[in-house]
């Protein structure tokens, strides 16, 4: 299975920073598993692979949590600047 995620982001260093958030899960997969995640302009891209429906299901679920904890960070912080 696999599965192409695109999330467009209100600038390019956010779609950087989510994508460098959830750049461990690139290494940390378990075995059998491939998470690759990049920023292109203002867009993060996820590839995630994997032969078991679970694993799979789980490690997109996972990924999407991470990534939305990401942006609602980077918003809140965005937001939140004092001069």
């Amino acid at each position: 299975m696999k599965i192409t995620i695109k999330i467009r982001h209100a600038s390019r260093k956010f779609a950087e920073s989510v994508a460098k958030s959830v750049s461990p899960d690139n290494r940390k997969a378990p075995p059998n598993v491939i998470v690759k995640t990049r920023a292109r302009e203002n867009i993060t891209t996820s590839i995630v692979k994997c032969e078991r429906l679970e694993t799979f299901i789980a490690t997109v679920d996972d990924l999407l949590l991470c990534m939305d904890a990401a942006q609602k960070t980077l918003e809140e912080v965005k937001t939140d600047r004092r001069p």
